[in-house]
């Protein structure tokens, strides 16, 4: 069912796609009354009948479902009961035609065109003056019809893409959430590991070495602030990520932690993309973020390498290992990856006990190309 608008506009009332603009058409109701005046009863019973049939033709078409065939009928039976009076009782047929082509065609609706076209054109052939009335009557239910019709596809068609619109603005909306979403798991998750171990470490000195403590807990502060800035930057997404400061971010973080870390590859050698750029920025965050968290490892390796086809980014670690593929924000790597071509992939570290992360991004697909 047709869901009705709460109310009917300006615009509404004289679009022609609309159907309120065709009770103009009562007007020739009236038109018998110049040659033959009715009596103040039958002009009462007349006004009477034809306000209720609005009322039920606003309501029916506001629905535009079943409940016009049973409103077909009763402007069937009002233009039978007027006929004999009046000739304008000939205008409740074609209303009833145009109320019928509102609805989409099927043999249902075909049936009811059909016994409204006899049963209309027979009354007016008996009771009309000349039988030319009748075929007037045929061709204008006809009109009728196939206008209410054609401008009921038109609403249709409005209604749809309008319906395609929101739909895109509620996956674009979707999609920007699940973006903030993903930095600011990539960025919070990482950023308070950091703080989580320098907090660690400033305790243990704080009795041990003053200064080393009060330097800790000033890169604490250096760290909040420079992630208040990232979140801001995450929720309006203004820029991407460099992968030169976040493999150097890394490695330092990683030494601070007390890993023994080795970082190779010369992020200058290609010209990524900043898309591509900002996804492997996230992998060396993400992956980072799992050493620090998880891995109880003591050694820490970062490799970026480049080829003619591809550029690589392998993470890996000397800790217990167990890393999930398939977990958040793996996953939320995985995503990040695949509008730049590229692939993520995760395994125990073949060198020793630990995890491996590689990911992928392909330089032709992503219109990456060497300095």
């Amino acid at each position: 069912m047709r869901k009705a608008d709460p109310v009917i506009s300006v615009r509404d009332l004289i679009s022609p796609n609309r159907p309120w603009i065709h009770l103009l058409y009562l007007g020739m109701f009236f038109f018998g009354w110049l040659y033959a005046p009715p009596s103040p009863v039958e002009a009462a019973i007349s006004l009477v009948a034809m306000a209720a049939f609005i009322g039920v033709y606003v309501f029916v078409m506001r629905r535009m479902d079943w409940t016009i065939y049973p409103a077909a009928l009763a402007s069937t039976l009002l233009g039978l009961a007027f006929l004999p009076s009046t000739i304008g009782g000939a205008v409740y047929f074609v209303f009833a035609a145009a109320m019928l082509g509102r609805l989409r065609f099927g043999p249902m609706l075909w049936s009811a065109l059909a016994v409204l076209a006899i049963t209309g054109v027979s009354s007016v052939w008996v009771l009309a003056p000349t039988p030319l009335m009748a075929v007037v009557l045929l061709g204008l239910g006809a009109v009728a019809a196939a206008g209410s019709a054609f401008a009921a596809r038109n609403e249709r068609q409005v209604e749809q893409a309008e319906a395609t619109r929101a739909r895109a603005a509620h996956e674009a909306a979707e999609a920007e959430r699940q973006r903030i979403a993903r930095d600011l798991h990539d960025l919070l998750g990482h950023t308070l590991s950091v703080v989580t171990l320098k907090a660690e470490i400033a305790e243990r000195l704080i009795d041990q070495d003053r200064e080393r403590a009060r330097a800790e807990l000033q890169a604490i502060q250096t760290i909040s602030r420079d992630a208040l800035a990232e979140v801001r930057e995450a929720v309006i997404g203004l820029r991407g990520r460099n992968l030169a400061e976040a493999l150097a971010d890394a490695g330092q973080r990683l030494r601070d932690a007390g890993l023994t870390v080795t970082v190779r590859g010369e992020t200058a050698a290609v010209d990524l993309t900043t898309a591509a750029s900002t996804a492997l920025a996230m992998v060396t965050r993400e992956a980072v973020t799992n050493i620090l968290r998880h891995a109880e490892a003591s050694r820490a390796d970062l490799d970026f390498a480049v080829d003619a086809a591809e550029a690589r980014l392998t993470v890996c670690d000397d800790g217990k290992g167990g890393a999930d593929p398939a977990g958040g924000g793996l996953s939320g790597l995985r995503a990040r990856l695949e509008p730049v071509s590229g692939t993520l992939s995760v395994g125990p570290n073949s060198a020793a006990a630990g995890t491996r992360i590689e990911a992928r991004i392909r330089l032709e697909d992503d219109a990456c190309s060497r300095s």
